[in-house]
């Protein structure tokens, strides 16, 4: 099994198409993950969280399973049934949530960041 993870990693290193296209799967699936965790942390049923989101739970379903590639309208309903956000932001970015203000209570919970790529 070490060597077929050693011939994927250097083909991945080797071609960066099929390495942009691993990054925008592991975007999805991370989303996905983000939504079952969400529903479970709610005890939520896929039929409850599409009624939320005013779609059918055929589509939860769907997308939990990865049988879909939805458009950002979707994407957008999930997000906003989950209170999250996509951030838009440079590569080159540099996070400074790190540092703690001054005076000012840390905050419990850091929102999750996803990567939007345009």
């Amino acid at each position: 099994m070490n060597d077929l993870n050693k011939l994927i990693n250097d083909i991945i290193s080797e071609d960066q198409e099929i390495k942009e296209e691993i990054e925008l799967l592991d975007l999805k699936y991370k989303l996905i993950d983000e939504l079952i965790n969400f529903r479970k942390a709610y005890k939520l049923s896929q039929s409850e969280f599409a009624d939320m989101i005013k779609v059918k739970q055929q589509m939860i379903s769907r997308f939990e399973k990865g049988e879909v590639d939805p458009r950002l309208s979707f994407i957008s309903k999930i997000l906003y049934g989950m209170k999250k956000e996509i951030v838009i932001r440079d590569e080159d970015y540099i996070s400074v949530k790190n540092i703690t203000p001054i005076n000012r209570k840390k905050p419990n919970h850091q929102p999750q960041e996803y990567k939007l790529v345009i």
